[in-house]
């Protein structure tokens, strides 16, 4: 039986205690699929995701949105931690270990916090906060060695604790912003969010234009949370006047009719190349670079 294989009907079985595992660090992931090529090639390619500490796999497979994908997942959850990551991630070797950190640090140091992940940013950091790997931008992000504290999280990789109440929105559509969302969803209950140092390869095609989804997910957004505008997002900064979005748009409409649009990056078969960060090189991370 393959990897894949492995990871589907562990997935679709109860999910069971690992014996000598310590429940505080027992860890369900949750995927939302619609290739199941892409994940094999990635996320179920990540050294550590089909054993101990990670006792649960749930992949859900073509559901309409990621809200109402991931909210199923917590209603199913036998762990307290659950992981939501992106089918085309690469979780290099210690990736884990990472997190399991980062939880002791919250733990110790008696931080109710909200929602965990790999790749934030704030408004006082919009080129991002903890190092990634993206298709096509290369490394980006400000190299971190602890978790820091920011206004919204990536959706590449979310993590909650499932004894929190966090939710995500079921009514938000498409598969846009909804990392966003939870944050904002998290200070709404007082809580705050944080990058950790969680070094992973965003193995996407390259998205350069944003689509109509998307936008659709912004108007969600800016309604729903008027009252904390503006919103940094890894993608573009939401505002009550929309500068940055009319602003986006006039750039892409400008490259395409000069003929000077780029072209994209595709995602590479293998991730592994890139799995290891380069500490020296500190670099800022373009608009829409992570999203897709």
């Amino acid at each position: 039986m393959n990897d894949l294989s492995r990871g589907l009907r562990r997935a679709a079985t109860p999910a069971t205690r690992i014996s000598g595992t310590d429940a505080t660090h027992a860890f369900t992931v949750a995927a939302a699929v619609n290739d199941r090529d892409v994940l094999r090639c990635n996320l179920f390619r990540s050294p550590n995701i089909q054993r101990a500490p990670v006792t649960q796999i749930l992949l859900k497979e073509n559901w309409p949105s990621a809200g109402r994908a991931y909210n199923a997942a917590i209603d199913e959850a036998v762990n307290d931690i659950i992981v939501f990551v992106h089918q085309d991630i690469f979780l290099p070797d210690g990736w884990l270990a990472n997190l399991t950190r980062c939880l002791d640090v919250m733990t110790q140091g008696g931080i109710d916090w909200g929602v965990l992940g790999c790749f934030g940013v704030s408004a006082g950091a919009p080129r991002g906060v903890g190092r990634i790997y993206s298709t096509g931008w290369g490394r980006i992000g400000r190299y971190i060695t602890g978790p820091e504290a920011v206004d919204t999280l990536d959706e590449i990789v979310l993590v909650l604790r499932k004894s929190s109440g966090l939710r995500f929105d079921d009514a938000l559509p498409y598969f846009h912003l909804y990392g966003a969302d939870l944050c904002l969803a998290a200070r709404a209950m007082g809580k705050t969010s944080y990058a950790f140092p969680g070094y992973c390869v965003h193995n996407t095609n390259q998205l350069l234009t944003l689509p109509s989804e998307f936008y659709a997910c912004y108007r969600y957004l800016k309604q729903k949370w008027s009252r904390f505008l503006p919103v940094q997002t890894s993608c573009i900064r939401i505002s009550r006047f929309d500068g940055p979005l009319h602003l986006r748009r006039l750039q892409e409409t400008y490259a395409a009719i000069r003929g000077k649009a780029r072209r994209p990056v595709r995602r590479f078969s293998d991730p592994t190349p890139f799995a290891q960060d380069v500490l020296t090189e500190d670099a800022d991370v373009p608009s829409a670079a992570s999203d897709g």
